[in-house]
């Protein structure tokens, strides 16, 4: 007989529950796309039952990316390994991360946007228009692979 729990599993979407601010939302992004991992993505910075839910998964700390998954089971800000991990034990393979896709998942950090906005202040103050041209490009390329990621 064959066992059905292990592929009802499978079909549930994982929770992933993240903010806007927070770095590591993108790594996991990739990873569970990569994985082709049915999730449903919350932002806890616009839902305050969400990010009370997170609080209580955590002790009382908003911490994210925090993943709940459809075995009832939770992940907070894990590692890349700690996340494939669970995915394989989920029946999920998880491939490795092309050099394309490690670019754009790092071009997705909030740290990036401030770089570039940083770049652009204080190259303004000195005038210099390359700079100040290179620093929108960096700025631009930032939000599009992040639409982009939300869009695949």
């Amino acid at each position: 007989m064959r066992d059905t729990s292990q592929k009802a599993i499978m079909t549930e979407p994982i929770i992933f529950y993240g903010s806007t601010v927070c770095p590591m939302v993108p790594p996991v992004r990739q990873t569970l796309q990569r994985a082709r991992a049915p999730f449903e993505y919350v932002n806890i910075s616009f839902d305050a039952t969400s990010r009370h839910r997170v609080m209580e998964i955590n002790n009382g700390n908003a911490s994210v990316p925090t993943l709940v998954f459809p075995d009832g089971s939770t992940l907070t800000e894990p590692s890349d390994q700690e996340l494939r991990q669970k995915l394989n034990a989920l029946g999920y393979e998880v491939g490795p991360a092309s050099l394309l896709e490690r670019v754009l998942t790092a071009l997705q950090s909030p740290f990036v946007r401030i770089l570039a906005v940083m770049l652009i202040a204080s190259s303004a103050v000195n005038h210099n228009l390359p700079l100040i041209a290179a620093s929108v490009a960096l700025f631009l390329v930032s939000m599009l692979a992040q639409f982009l990621a939300r869009r695949l």
